[in-house]
C-alpha cells in the first residue's frame, strides 16, 4: 500500500511539474533568432579556427559552416546577443563578415 502512495505521489507530482516545463522551453523558442553571413573561408584550417572559438561567444547555440558556400549560420539567442556582436566577434577573428539574405528579402529569425 505504501509504495502504490508513493508511487502515485509521484506521478502527481510530475504531472504538476509538465506545464512548467513545456512553458519554460516555448519562451526560450521566442528568443531564438538565427542569420547566416557570408565569409572569406574556403579551408578546413579556417573552419577550425572559427569552431574552436565562436561556439563560445556569448548567446551562440549552435552554428554551421559551409566551406562551399563560404557561409556560415548561426541560431542564437536574441536576448543576449545580437548580429553585430555576432559579426564583430567574426572581424576579431579577420573575417569580414556579410548578412546573406534570404530570397524574400527578409533575414530569417525562426
Amino acid at each position: 500500500m505504501k509504495t502504490v502512495r508513493i508511487i502515485t505521489t509521484a506521478l502527481l507530482a510530475f504531472a504538476l511539474l509538465l506545464p512548467f516545463t513545456s512553458e519554460a522551453q516555448n519562451k526560450k523558442a521566442k528568443n531564438d533568432a538565427e542569420i547566416t553571413f557570408s565569409i572569406p573561408v574556403d579551408c578546413p584550417s579556417c573552419q577550425k579556427k572559427l569552431e574552436s572559438k565562436l561556439p563560445y561567444e556569448k548567446g551562440v547555440k549552435d552554428m554551421k559552416i559551409d566551406l562551399e558556400k563560404q557561409t556560415i549560420w548561426f541560431l542564437y539567442s536574441s536576448d543576449k546577443t545580437n548580429k553585430e556582436n555576432l559579426m564583430k566577434a567574426l572581424d576579431k577573428l579577420g573575417y569580414t563578415a556579410k548578412e546573406v539574405k534570404p530570397a524574400n528579402g527578409e533575414p530569417k529569425t525562426d
